[in-house]
């Protein structure tokens, strides 16, 4: 299983990973995007974007949302190729994601039924860091903290909910940055 815990050490290498999905059950619904973005010294020094064919018809609500539809990903690869892409482009840096409980629990239920290795990734999820460092929100939804910060990312594309997922870890770092210092 997936450590979920909430990795207290905000590091400077890493990777802010997101994946769109045809639902929110991973038992019952698949990843139809998954984006990914490492950084090094808190630069962006490489990017991993795959479309994924469910192998199912990905439904209407989940278009409108994400604007991907079966035509999208008709010619795309399937899990079974896009995953190990994934897990090689990850290393062992650590995982960065918005509510990555979410995340996570798709990429373990593929790993799972593929029979690939178990990843053991820590990981850092902004929700968490959010609550935690950023007041005056009434949620701390991505969409929420995007416009929050006045970003003008789309939503819902898993790159770009990489950016501003990104946005959000390096000002919380900041912000526990400066409160460490203030305690010295």
């Amino acid at each position: 299983m997936i450590s979920l815990n909430r990795e207290k050490n905000l590091v400077d290498d890493y990777v802010v990973f997101d994946l769109e999905t045809t639902g929110f059950d991973p038992k019952t619904s698949k990843i139809i995007e998954i984006g990914a973005l490492k950084y090094k010294n808190n630069e962006l020094v490489e990017e991993l974007s795959i479309l994924v064919n469910p192998e199912c018809s990905i439904p209407d609500v989940i278009t409108t949302i994400t604007g991907i539809d079966d035509d999208l990903v008709s010619s795309a690869i399937t899990i079974r190729e896009a995953l190990p892409k994934f897990i090689a482009f990850i290393e062992d840096l650590p995982l960065v994601a918005h509510n990555s409980k979410f995340d996570l629990s798709f990429i373990e239920e593929n790993i799972l039924n593929l029979n690939l290795p178990m990843i053991n990734n820590t990981n850092i999820d902004t929700v968490y860091l959010a609550r935690k460092y950023i007041k005056g929100v009434f949620n701390h939804k991505l969409e929420t903290l995007k416009n929050y910060f006045h970003l003008t990312y789309s939503s819902h594309r898993s790159i770009e909910d990489c950016l501003t997922t990104n946005h959000v870890y390096q000002y919380c770092k900041n912000k526990a940055l400066a409160s460490t210092h203030e305690k010295v």
